[in-house]
């Protein structure tokens, strides 16, 4: 988990850190009025495209998780959501101007 103290929270939307050890990636974000957070799967690309996040240009990684929600007629049933987000999220943090992408992945990865 980062180190809270030396995060600058007047530029904070998401809270997000990675672990390189096992290649995922947490998200925690207040949804709702409830904080959330989700696991994923992140592996780097080194390429330059669009965040899902931020929608500004940079060098993104891949992340994708499964959802929660499950068919009744299908227990092995499961969605992996996934997309191409800033492999850095203090700039991406910086750059988001409009959230409505990030509480829809949210609600979608946990079944709400």
């Amino acid at each position: 988990m980062p180190d809270l103290s030396i995060i600058d929270h007047s530029q904070l939307t998401y809270l997000s850190w990675d672990d390189l050890r096992s290649n995922k990636k947490f998200i925690v974000y207040e949804l709702d009025g409830k904080m959330v957070g989700i696991e994923c799967k992140f592996t780097p690309t080194s390429k330059h495209n669009i965040c899902s996040l931020c929608h500004h240009v940079g060098e993104v990684a891949y992340f994708s998780t499964v959802t929660k929600a499950k068919k009744s007629k299908n227990p092995d049933y499961y969605k992996s959501i996934g997309n191409f987000i800033c492999t850095d999220s203090s700039e991406c943090n910086k750059k988001i101007t409009n959230v409505s992408y990030l509480t829809t992945f949210l609600r979608d990865s946990l079944g709400m």
